[in-house]
């Protein structure tokens, strides 16, 4: 037992009442946390009571580690809770020392815990009260290129026969202009069809992964981009990339990035945050 226990590259615990009180599940899990062997909690519970938790030895060994939340026995969850286990089973599994790539540097670390710090969503009401990025639901759909060239033909004589003629008509209908332009590509660019976030990226074909998120003004765009940062920052997303950056584009103003020279990746990054760090 001990040597299958030492040969492992993580452990999986699947915590229920049985669980906790087996001695050679104690022994195994034991043995892992004194030979330093990553340990990934699942929350398995006990269906008669919904409120059990781990207590004694097992509470001991896995406090303050991050539990692959099992309780809900649905399909749906379990494939995601799957999912998420096979994630940080990959993430977590570290290959012999002289196979491993160098450490990433110290600031993907302080990107990752400012990502786990915005957790929580403003009401647009009432900006004081929030509530947490997980309970958010994102909606996603892949346009498919289907009927496209006649439904773009559409959208342009839209534009072209919504244009105002006078000046002052043309600034006091722009905004409703553009919000009724990207109602109308949403509703007819292209057949749409449902996608898990995990799986956007799996559609592209070429090296360079680009995906555009398209949506009317308050429609979730940012709140997207937040929600996938923070399960990226949790290991339980797109755990491949090294590194995850938010650039939000409203802040690449001409007073904050003069005209006249280049930036790169990194030279926005470092403004963004780090502005007064080294991070070359």
């Amino acid at each position: 037992m001990a040597d299958g226990v030492q040969n492992a590259a993580v452990i999986c615990c699947f915590m229920t009442p049985d669980y906790q009180i087996s001695e050679n599940c104690e022994k195994e899990l034991q043995c892992a946390a004194d030979s330093k062997i990553r340990i990934i909690p699942c929350m398995l519970g006990d269906q008669n009571n919904t409120e059990w938790k781990p207590s004694g030895w097992l509470k001991l060994v896995t406090a303050g580690l991050n539990y692959v939340k099992i309780r809900d026995h649905s399909d749906l969850n379990i494939r995601l809770k799957a999912k998420e286990l096979i994630g940080r089973i990959k993430n977590q599994y570290l290959p012999p020392a002289e196979e491993r790539a160098p450490a990433p540097p110290k600031f993907f670390e302080s990107i990752r815990e400012k990502y786990l710090r915005e957790n929580r969503i403003k009401r647009i009401v009432n900006e004081e009260k929030s509530f947490p990025i997980e309970q958010s639901y994102i909606n996603l759909a892949m346009i498919e290129t289907k009927e496209q060239q006649e439904k773009e033909k559409k959208l342009k004589e839209q534009d072209k026969h919504g244009r105002p003629d006078r000046e002052n008509d043309q600034d006091n209908r722009r905004p409703y202009q553009h919000n009724e332009i990207l109602g109308t590509y949403e509703e007819i660019y292209g057949t749409k069809t449902s996608i898990n976030v995990e799986e956007i990226f799996q559609k592209c074909k070429g090296a360079n992964k680009k995906v555009l998120v398209l949506g009317r003004a308050g429609i979730g765009k940012s709140t997207f981009c937040q929600y996938v940062t923070y399960r990226w920052a949790k290991h339980d997303l797109w755990s491949e990339y090294e590194l995850l950056v938010l650039i939000h584009l409203r802040k690449l103003t001409v007073s904050r990035y003069p005209q006249g020279k280049e930036y790169s990746p990194s030279d926005i990054m470092k403004k963004e945050y780090f502005p007064y760090d080294d991070i070359s």
